[in-house]
């Protein structure tokens, strides 16, 4: 029997302090608007000369089919991979790629490593409420302080707030919030990044 969680509120962006604030999160019903939203922010903020990493995912569709292929790319290395199995219209189950996936954890494990501007994550989805996927790269990148911006579904939103606490800030669904709140991330994190060491640190 699957377990229905209570209803889950989030910071609203205009009053969360925008110092804590290094978690901006788009929820969304419609995975599909969700992961374009996501994508043409990363494409804007990555013609402005910031550097991202992370993944953003597009989603195409076939003649025939009812379901759409799933892609991801690597916003740093500029690679894409193909997540999906395409099982036919019949199929039930899983139908993403085990060995996609791993390509995809090295990808946003790269980028959390060599502290891009922003991590952009397209979906903290099923596999991450369950403990598993990107989880521990995203938590990663929270202890890096690395700014991270993450679609969540409805569906996924009390897990991904027991994940991270009550320090994310809800975005608007709207390119023009995201984007804003976006660059004031990137930079406050480069503020915080120049601001010296204590002097008992400098010792």
């Amino acid at each position: 029997m699957e377990l229905r969680h209570e209803q889950a509120t989030l910071i609203p962006a205009e009053h969360a302090n925008p110092e804590l604030s290094r978690i901006g999160v788009v929820v969304y019903d419609d995975g599909l608007v969700g992961d374009a939203l996501i994508a043409q922010c990363a494409a804007g903020l990555a013609a402005s000369g910031y550097r991202l990493g992370g993944v953003v995912q597009s989603n195409a569709h076939r003649p025939g089919r009812r379901r759409c292929d799933m892609y991801v790319k690597d916003l740093l290395g500029g690679d894409e991979v193909k997540i999906s199995f395409d099982r036919g219209n019949e199929a039930r189950g899983c139908r993403l790629d085990p060995d996609a996936f791993a390509r995809v954890d090295a990808w946003v494990g790269r980028a959390v490593h060599e502290r891009v501007d922003l991590l952009v994550i397209n979906k903290f989805g099923k596999e991450e409420a369950h403990g598993r996927g990107l989880r521990p790269v995203i938590a990663d990148a929270l202890i890096a302080e690395i700014p991270l911006v993450i679609g969540v579904s409805t569906r996924n939103l009390r897990d991904f707030l027991t994940f991270v606490g009550d320090s994310a800030a809800r975005l608007r669904p709207d390119i023009e919030a995201v984007t804003a709140w976006c660059r004031n991330a990137i930079e406050r994190g480069a503020h915080h990044r120049l601001q010296p060491l204590p002097s008992s640190a400098q010792a």
